[in-house]
């Protein structure tokens, strides 16, 4: 852990809650650490203690920040590891057979995404409602256009957050316009790995 006192910006005081190993491996009270008038302090972009606010309060320095945060609980932000970010403007689609939910939902939708300002546009309110909801990793899938997943990294880029995506693959059982061949699709995921693959917290 780093000193807390060096190069300090600001602490927050809530409730704080977060996991410290599988209870499997530890038993449930040992698998968990819960602050109920608890301190977060941060420095530089990253956490660097945390505890009972009456531990960590005697450490600040009078110039840093104290954000009070009565009644609100502090917790690592949620992992989502399947969602579908061109999905997004079509969530509680009428519930039709799978085949009929994909013609007449799903494959209308995701032609749009061959426009690079509407798949922005759906990829910055996708970011904006997980962040909204506590969400800061996710594995997310994109379109078969490779373009809708540059974008899609573009947005998450600016966000630090920790995205693991990749284009949709589909040679078969959809539409000639969203379809592309083994070889394209080799070819267009090279690319953005080698564009994208640990870039900053992007994979």
């Amino acid at each position: 852990m780093k000193d807390p006192k060096a190069h300090p910006t600001r602490a927050f005081r809530a409730a704080i809650l977060h996991s410290l190993a599988n209870p499997t491996d530890v038993g449930l009270e040992d698998s968990y650490q819960y602050f109920e008038d608890g301190m977060l302090l941060v420095a530089d972009g990253h956490i660097v203690n945390v505890g009972h606010a009456e531990d960590i309060l005697p450490m600040l320095d009078a110039s840093i920040e104290v954000v009070e945060l009565d009644g609100k609980l502090i917790m690592p932000g949620f992992i989502d590891t399947h969602i579908h970010y061109p999905q997004t403007g079509m969530i509680a689609a009428y519930g039709d057979q799978l085949i009929d939910w994909l013609n007449n939902y799903t494959f209308p939708e995701e032609r749009r995404f061959e426009d690079d300002d509407y798949a922005r546009d759906v990829a910055v309110h996708f970011l904006d409602e997980l962040a909204r909801n506590g969400t800061t990793t996710a594995l997310v899938f994109g379109t078969v256009h490779k373009s809708s997943v540059d974008v899609f990294f573009q947005e998450a880029e600016k966000r630090n957050l920790r995205m693991i995506a990749g284009k949709v693959l589909m040679d078969r059982n959809a539409p000639d316009d969203l379809t592309d061949t083994p070889e394209s699709g080799y070819a267009d995921s090279k690319a953005l790995i080698e564009k994208w693959h640990n870039k900053g917290r992007l994979h």
